[in-house]
């Protein structure tokens, strides 16, 4: 009988122990799944806190329509877009610090080399601030020249007429135009080259001081139709064939030849044409014009101070592309004083 509770005794012992072991082992088969949870959690939080610290970089626009990320290229590189102007302003371009109305650090489709994320503004001219010149007798204060004739496209027209509308016919007394809205090197080949030689014929002789001729033309040899891409090179390489061709046709008169800069566009309010094709088309037509002409460099002018877009010739309009009367005036007020100095 004793043998029989002693044998009990040592099952029940038995099976105790095993309920015991049980949970035990139950807890040891969870535990490894938590812990590869834990680190793959921490594998994905390293993986991002090494892309916030640097080895992603990223330019952080604060643009018109909101916040806009731009990552940079495997090369580091990132291109800065346009942005809108607004209701009141013109935007000039990009700066690292806040509320800047004139000459940004950067320009719209200008390539930044990035070694960390930074954040960037809009540079934005307001139109209130503009200045209202008075031109009037401008062009009697040249000393150097018995006049001005200034060569180009709509932007030409449209300072002729603002000229006109504010101040009458009085401003062809020393000042003339020759013109064609929405014309470019074609025109300037067939018609242009013809008109101008026309009126320099009736206002130079070897008696009288040279009359200065401004061209300011390239813009709407820039388009991209049908939103096809365009070779600025190849446009670059005909203007500067024949200015300077036409410049030897002209040393016959007595005349000094200058080339103003194709001025600024805003490709955000209409996408024809691109901001670093403007500026690679200066450049290079710089570089590429003879010794008888004279580089007027009025784009970096009027990015650095400012210019308005609200085109009354367009229902004062903002195209991006056309100015304000006020901007036309201060764009020929610019060349006339450079001429007071050449």
């Amino acid at each position: 009988m004793q043998r029989r509770k002693r044998i009990h005794m040592i099952s029940v012992i038995l099976a105790c122990m095993l309920m015991l072991e049980s949970p035990a082992v139950s807890m040891a088969a969870v535990q490894p799944e938590k812990s590869e949870t834990v680190v793959m959690t921490s594998a994905a939080a390293a993986g991002t806190a090494s892309k916030t610290s640097g080895k992603v970089r990223m330019v952080i626009l604060a643009a018109s329509g909101g916040i806009v990320k731009k990552k940079a290229s495997a090369d580091g590189t990132v291109v800065l877009p346009p942005d809108k102007n607004g209701k009141g302003y013109t935007f000039l371009g990009w700066s690292t610090r806040k509320n800047q109305t004139g000459n940004p650090q950067y320009q719209a489709y200008e390539r930044i080399k990035l070694t960390k994320t930074i954040r960037l503004y809009p540079v934005r001219y307001y139109w209130n601030t503009e200045p209202d010149l008075d031109v009037s007798n401008l062009a009697d204060q040249l000393t150097n020249y018995s006049g001005v004739i200034f060569v180009g496209d709509s932007r030409t027209m449209m300072m002729k007429k603002t000229l006109e509308r504010q101040y009458g016919s009085s401003v062809h007394k020393k000042v003339w135009f020759v013109d064609k809205s929405g014309e470019g090197l074609e025109w300037m080949r067939q018609y242009g080259g013809k008109l101008l030689m026309n009126e320099l014929k009736g206002k130079t002789s070897k008696k009288s001081k040279p009359v200065a001729v401004i061209f300011n033309m390239g813009v709407n040899d820039l388009i991209h139709r049908n939103g096809k891409s365009i070779d600025y090179r190849s446009v670059v390489s005909q203007y500067t064939s024949y200015m300077n061709s036409l410049s030897k046709k002209l040393k016959k008169y007595n005349c000094k030849l200058f080339y103003m800069s194709v001025n600024p566009v805003n490709t955000a309010m209409k996408p024809t044409r691109k901001e670093s094709e403007v500026r690679a088309f200066n450049n290079t037509l710089r570089r590429g014009l003879n010794s008888s002409f004279t580089w007027i460099n009025s784009y970096s002018y009027f990015i650095k101070n400012g210019y308005s877009t609200h085109c009354e010739f367009r229902g004062n309009t903002d195209d991006g592309l056309h100015y304000s009367m006020i901007t036309y005036k201060r764009i020929y007020a610019y060349v006339i004083k450079k001429l007071q100095k050449m």
